[in-house]
């Protein structure tokens, strides 16, 4: 019986448009009704997800949320911090060096919902992102960045070519002991260790007392490897990547056809 649902947002729970489909409204309200934890589990700060919560009323204190891709879990209303884990300053500020220093467009995301980056020439995929999100974009010089700075992630947010050509000459000592993923053609990102959101599903529902197999996870991207292990009841989407794909339990429909509210449906409600 599953008793927790984590899905991803982009690709899973929104359409193309990032809108929410009336089905999947619906299914996820009656899912909650029923007392099933229904948790967005993304690479998103929570003023990028705030809207979705309101919508799908998962808005009370009872309702959780992960975010920063497992960094950071958290109680909705009173936004109680359950866990978090950053970046150490030294480790970012050599992503950092080294972006600079090879032409690579990125940006910090802070674990109150802010965006640094030290492009003048700022990247598009950076306003875009503060745009969804509904993140401040704050252009410094690394002098001029704050001290006491923290970073949930370090994202590379770059046309694909330099994406490509950054992974080829990344050092390793720069990703030893951090948790690194392309998650999009351009944006590749750098996070904690234990920053992922298998990792974050897991202490969430250790947290609300539900075991592995009682938890359902849904994506479609390589951020969302993590959730689809074999311990918990992995859902890929129609229109997920073919590693997704053979890492979930079962696929469904696609994101613009209903794609989680089917699963729910099937192997939840049902």
């Amino acid at each position: 019986m599953i008793k927790l649902i984590a899905t991803d947002i982009d690709g899973t729970l929104v359409n193309d448009d990032k809108k929410l489909s009336a089905k999947t409204i619906a299914t996820i309200k009656k899912a909650r009704q029923a007392g099933i934890y229904v948790v967005l589990c993304t690479g998103r700060p929570l003023s990028g997800v705030a809207e979705y919560l309101e919508e799908l009323g998962l808005t009370s204190d009872d309702d959780y949320v992960i975010t920063f891709n497992g960094a950071a879990a958290q109680k909705v209303a009173s936004q109680e911090v359950l866990f978090k884990h950053t970046l150490e300053f030294d480790e970012f500020q050599e992503l950092l060096d080294f972006s600079l220093a090879n032409q690579i467009k990125h940006q910090i995301i802070t674990p109150d919902n802010q965006i640094y980056t030290c492009d003048f020439d700022v990247s598009s995929y950076t306003v875009l992102d503060a745009f969804y999100t509904h993140m401040p974009l704050h252009v410094r010089t690394k002098a001029d960045l704050p001290q006491d700075l923290t970073c949930a992630k370090f994202m590379w947010a770059d046309q694909k070519e330099n994406l490509d050509r950054g992974e080829k000459i990344l050092p390793a000592k720069l990703k030893n002991g951090l948790y690194t993923v392309r998650s999009e053609d351009w944006f590749f990102e750098f996070q904690n260790a234990k920053a992922t959101k298998g990792q974050a599903v897991y202490q969430l529902a250790e947290h609300l007392g539900i075991k592995p197999e009682e938890v359902m996870t849904v994506g479609d991207q390589q951020n969302d490897l993590s959730m689809l292990t074999p311990d918990f009841f992995g859902v890929a989407m129609g229109n997920g990547n073919d590693l997704v794909k053979a890492a979930a339990k079962v696929t469904t429909a696609s994101n613009n056809d209903d794609g989680l509210a089917q699963a729910i449906e099937k192997y939840v409600l049902n």
